[in-house]
């Protein structure tokens, strides 16, 4: 990954903020990032079919390679993959896929499970030199003039969180951990997994997934400069999750970012 001189404004872009499945116009997990004249995707769910979608089509028009950071290898995260030929056509596609100790499973055991017969026509490999998979067990990589770190989750087969420079941090498909607060400290946007409700997580709901205070308290001690609530129930309508996000800013004291799907949201 060649360095670029870093760019003022970083874009984010909301492809697919669901967890599980498709719902209220929603699609799996994935965020387009555009920087120092970079893409970059976090996770492939079905929300990778949006890249053909105007504007984002438009958006993305001038970028020639694209890589792709999966933070585990459940479907709703890496389904998209299978998509890429068709929605991007153009330049290199790198899959950064975490192995162990970062995860469990690894890069060629999902693709050969993901991508090949009986479940679809072609194996990885058909894909051509264009495509490359990277086997990624460092936590830490490089990619155009930011440094990406990466961290062990609880989740079950393990989940990565993800930071990037001092820009932004991804985390989901975790429980809430004590130790997420120094790993994001200070980063400008964190995207954190909000999949249960206060009301819910006192149930005993199983381990694996986060509840809104305590991300709020994660997002607040480690003093980040907004919050974005992601990997959404899919049975929540959006007015639950509006109604969880201001449960977020009332116990943070922080800005809540609602990601609406195909809007340009800009980081300085």
């Amino acid at each position: 990954m060649n360095a670029a001189m870093p760019e003022a404004t970083w874009k984010l872009v909301p492809l697919g903020t669901n967890g599980y499945f498709p719902s209220f116009g929603r699609q799996t997990m994935s965020f387009l990032v555009l920087a120092d004249r970079r893409a970059l995707l976090l996770d492939a769910g079905t929300g990778v079919s949006r890249l053909i979608e105007p504007p984002v089509a438009q958006l993305v028009e001038p970028y020639e390679d694209l890589d792709v950071i999966v933070s585990h290898y459940h479907v709703d995260h890496v389904v998209g993959i299978s998509y890429l030929p068709a929605v991007w056509p153009r330049g290199k596609v790198r899959i950064l896929a975490p192995e162990p100790p970062l995860v469990d499973g690894d890069g060629p055991t999902a693709m050969r499970h993901l991508l090949g017969p009986p479940l679809f026509a072609k194996g990885f490999e058909a894909y051509g030199e264009r495509f490359q998979l990277v086997r990624v067990r460092e936590p830490e990589l490089s990619w155009g003039s930011s440094l990406i770190r990466l961290w062990r989750q609880d989740h079950p087969g393990g989940s990565i969180g993800i930071r990037i420079g001092d820009r932004l941090a991804y985390v989901t498909d975790t429980s809430a951990l004590p130790e997420t607060i120094e790993r994001v400290r200070g980063v400008r946007l964190l995207l954190h997994e909000i999949w249960w409700s206060d009301v819910e997580a006192s149930g005993g709901v199983g381990a694996g997934h986060s509840a809104v205070s305590e991300v709020a308290e994660i997002a607040a001690k480690a003093a980040v400069g907004a919050l974005m609530p992601v990997h959404h129930q899919p049975r929540r309508s959006w007015e639950d999750i509006e109604a969880m996000a201001t449960v977020a800013a009332k116990r943070s004291g922080l800005p809540v970012w609602l990601p609406r799907e195909t809007q340009v949201y800009t980081i300085e």
